[in-house]
């Protein structure tokens, strides 16, 4: 994250832009949710999930994050879904149910 704030801020100056905090309560709460929660919060669940089922299935988990993202904007944002979020969004799952529920392969000695 200290990479892409440093490049972020570096082509902000680079265009001229001035760097300004609007006090707002809603630009304010989303600066903090994007800060804790986010950001710190979920990267120790990750890491809790990485604990707990391996970084194999937690892999597949990942997949699911636009999804979850995709179905909060749309409660929250009004997000209108499209022909091709839905075949997406299709793909996501099925692909995960087939990968996880699919039988495993023998291992050899």
């Amino acid at each position: 994250m200290v990479y892409g704030a440093v490049f972020m801020g570096a082509i902000a100056l680079l265009g001229g832009r001035d760097f300004s905090i609007e006090w707002s309560p809603p630009y304010v709460l989303s600066l903090l949710w994007l800060a804790i929660i986010a950001s710190v919060i979920a990267f120790a669940s990750y890491l809790t999930l990485l604990g707990r089922i391996g970084a194999t299935r937690a892999g597949y988990a990942t997949v699911m994050f636009p999804v979850i993202a995709l179905a909060i904007s749309t409660v929250v944002e009004d997000y209108v879904w499209t022909f091709t979020a839905l075949l997406g969004l299709v793909a996501v799952l099925i692909g995960n149910l087939l990968v996880l529920t699919g039988q495993r392969e023998a291992t050899r000695p």
